[in-house]
């Protein structure tokens, strides 16, 4: 007879599950007898990895193909510079030299914005200007890019005005994302009387498809701050999608958001 059983890819970090994490690594070393030990922080840096590979602080992901395929390109960096085990250092060599074999792009659109072709500030104060964050996938390459995101406020009566969905660069998700910030602001500003407002929203330098919710918290914040004259520091960038009583809610990708950012903020300097 036939079972059917569904395996998660993450299981709860406890140190129990850290310990069977370096006992894996112990069977590596025992199947493959090429391999290198690891020493106590060679272990620590893997467990790092496996949290940052599951995304959450308090997972360890059960990837455990990208685990070993990681444990043998510090083996080989470990032995290539003559040490007798795997230290934290040949860990983070080893994903790094992973990186450099996959991130042309990242590195292209980094260099787009250093340059400036790409606008994105990352310092002084602007008035209805946010940075947003996305995750952009390349193969098996994933990565954060800022974005620009801008919103002007005029008199009128036509609402929000959603520029991507306007040019059909918006997918559903989107679409859904700015309907919920009209709900907030309806219930927020015009429970009373007729909110008046005319406004646009667009990501700035987007000439393909955006998909997804996360940017609504941004684009709400470049509204506001268009509203109320108030200028936003653009030395922060911002991600997550609110709800119709303006809450946050937890947001995805958020190791490449970050290290997308911070990456960009160490190249502007």
């Amino acid at each position: 007879f036939s079972i059917k059983s569904d395996f998660g890819t993450e299981m709860d970090r406890t140190s129990a599950r850290e310990k069977d994490l370096a006992r894996f690594l112990r069977a590596c070393g025992q199947e493959s007898p090429n391999l290198l030990p690891f020493d106590p922080t060679g272990v620590a840096r893997i467990i790092e990895y496996s949290s940052h590979l599951a995304g959450d602080q308090k997972k360890l992901s059960c990837e455990f193909g990208n685990l070993t395929a990681i444990v043998k390109e510090a083996s080989y960096w470990a032995e290539d510079q003559g040490s007798p085990c795997v230290t934290e250092e040949h860990v983070r060599c080893a994903l790094e030299k992973r990186d450099n074999r996959s991130n042309r792009i990242e590195e292209k659109i980094r260099e787009m914005i250093t340059r400036g072709q790409i606008l994105v500030d990352t310092d002084g104060e602007v008035t209805g200007q946010v940075n947003g964050l996305a995750v952009l996938q390349m193969g098996n390459f994933t990565f954060g890019k800022p974005s620009r995101i801008t919103a002007n406020v005029f008199t009128g009566k036509d609402g929000i005005i959603d520029i991507e969905r306007e040019a059909e660069l918006g997918g559903h998700s989107h679409t859904k994302g700015i309907m919920i910030l009209k709900g907030f602001l309806g219930e927020r500003f015009a429970r009373t009387r007729p909110l008046s407002l005319s406004a646009s929203l667009t990501f700035e330098q987007s000439y393909s498809m955006i998909d997804g919710d996360s940017a609504s918290s941004t684009e709400l914040y470049a509204l506001l701050s268009s509203l109320a004259g108030i200028p936003i520091h653009q030395g922060i960038a911002i991600t997550g999608s609110v709800n119709q009583k303006g809450e946050i809610q937890p947001i995805g990708g958020v190791n490449e958001k970050i290290e997308g950012f911070f990456k960009v903020c160490k190249a502007e300097g």
